[in-house]
């Protein structure tokens, strides 16, 4: 699937929060028991208090998802990749994936990123592309792929 990103805009904040409700509510729910509206607010808009290296994934004129990637010195580490679900399991984050992971072998570092036990989806998205888990935490799996 074709995609093309760009860089977020203020006036995106609440389109984001959707997105971030639609991909993550069940999970949520199946992790910790509830989706706690005001703390999941709280905590999605406090990541934005400063600026994020975050873009826009768009197919034709179309919001899709957000992807959300910072190079560090030592990795690439995805904090978050998060497609609407009407545009799940089309390829697109299976495309998007494997071109981060080209970046991140063109710098020479591997690609991080963490999981929630619950998100077993992505979980063996990941696992299918050559990810492999490295750590288990409280309430994520760290996985990387050199």
């Amino acid at each position: 699937m074709n995609y093309s990103l760009r860089n977020t805009r203020p006036d995106e904040l609440e389109w984001l929060y959707t997105l971030n409700k639609e991909s993550f509510l069940d999970v949520v729910v199946r992790q910790f028991g509830e989706w706690d509206e005001t703390f999941q607010r709280q905590l999605f808009f406090s990541k934005w208090d400063q600026p994020r290296p975050a873009q826009v994934i768009e197919t034709g004129t179309d919001r899709v998802g957000v992807v959300i990637l910072e190079q560090l010195e030592d990795c690439n580490w995805l904090h978050e990749l998060q497609i609407w679900p009407d545009y799940q399991r089309l390829g697109l984050g299976t495309t998007l994936l494997n071109n981060l992971l080209a970046d991140a072998r063109a710098r020479g570092v591997p690609l991080r990123l963490q999981v929630l036990h619950a998100n077993q989806d992505a979980k063996r998205l990941y696992e299918r592309l050559g990810f492999a888990e490295i750590d288990k935490l409280d309430h994520h799996y760290l996985m990387e792929i050199v």
